[in-house]
């Protein structure tokens, strides 16, 4: 692995906001403001990678693979925080993990990050196998402990992708997929890097609701995996079910409470007509897929007339 510097400052420096320090303070807003809409426009460059990640991770995700984001520092935060929004229930197949830990301090976290030995046994500590996937998020492409893992995961063959800032990197030749929007340089150099943060948010965001999507916890365009933990998500649960069938409070209320309050069953049994009991064994069968349940269940309905 090369130490040798990512660039030299004046690469780094961008040629249009040499005076920003000058610039009334909404002109200056204005020019920050502008370089994060061609982050946008990079990331619809990057769209056919982006859906290659949706897709693989999915596949991974519905054969009972995990799905393991990684990073060091702020991409390690990013990481943590993409797999514990994910969902409510402790099933899903994401997992975050940062050098270091989440909960250590700054210091113990970049001595973590700096050891490339270390990127490896953490990822054998969650037993991880070729089974899973690893996506890796350095804007640098050279940090160490995220250089350690990703050799880990592709020798052991696993799926892996890298969202970095340029495909030029020496961890871009581990991974399957290489997510390097081309965002220019950041309006001001030398310490944060925000137009890179904001392109790896936005690659997160697309990946997450992809993944809610194909792994069967939207139907429609509702998140139909909403656990009723306390009353402000009971009432998300009644309006979710209200919304895809467009039955009555009442009937969404009582639909709720004879499938033990899942949305899925419930939505099921007031589209089709169906028992509780038997909604979820159609939804158990096609591995709680609304959608091909639903067409199941029709399916089904038409044959025995």
């Amino acid at each position: 692995m090369s130490s040798k510097p990512n660039g030299s400052m004046k690469e780094r420096r961008h040629a249009d906001s040499t005076n920003i320090d000058r610039l009334a303070t909404n002109d200056m807003l204005a020019l920050i403001n502008q370089q994060d809409k061609q982050v946008a426009d990079a990331i619809t460059a990057c769209l056919p990678d982006i859906a290659r990640l949706v897709d693989s991770a999915s596949a991974v995700a519905n054969r009972g693979g995990r799905v393991i984001c990684i990073g060091a520092g702020a991409s390690g935060l990013a990481a943590v925080q993409f797999a514990s929004g994910f969902a409510q229930d402790n099933t899903h197949p994401l997992v975050g993990m940062m050098a270091g830990g989440a909960n250590a301090t700054v210091a113990v976290q970049e001595v973590a990050a700096s050891n490339y030995e270390r990127g490896a046994h953490d990822l054998q500590q969650l037993r991880f196998s070729a089974n899973d996937m690893l996506i890796a998020l350095s804007v640098s492409g050279k940090t160490p402990w995220t250089w350690g893992a990703l050799r880990y995961a592709w020798s052991m063959g696993a799926r892996v992708a890298l969202v970095c800032r340029g495909h030029d990197s020496e961890a871009a030749q581990l991974a399957d997929i290489v997510l390097a929007p081309e965002i220019g340089a950041e309006v001001v150099s030398g310490f944060s890097e925000p137009k890179a943060r904001l392109a790896q948010q936005q690659i997160l965001n697309m990946l997450a609701t992809g993944l809610a999507i194909r792994t069967g916890r939207v139907y429609s365009n509702l998140r139909v995996d909403v656990q009723a933990s306390n009353v402000h998500w009971a009432e998300r649960q009644i309006a979710i079910v209200m919304a895809a069938t467009e039955c009555t409070r009442e009937q969404a209320k009582s639909a709720l409470e004879a499938s033990h309050h899942h949305c899925r069953p419930a939505i099921l049994m007031l589209l089709t007509g169906l028992p509780a009991g038997q909604a979820q064994a159609i939804l158990a069968e096609n591995h709680d897929q609304l959608r091909i349940a639903l067409q199941e269940a029709t399916l089904q309905h038409a044959d025995s007339e």
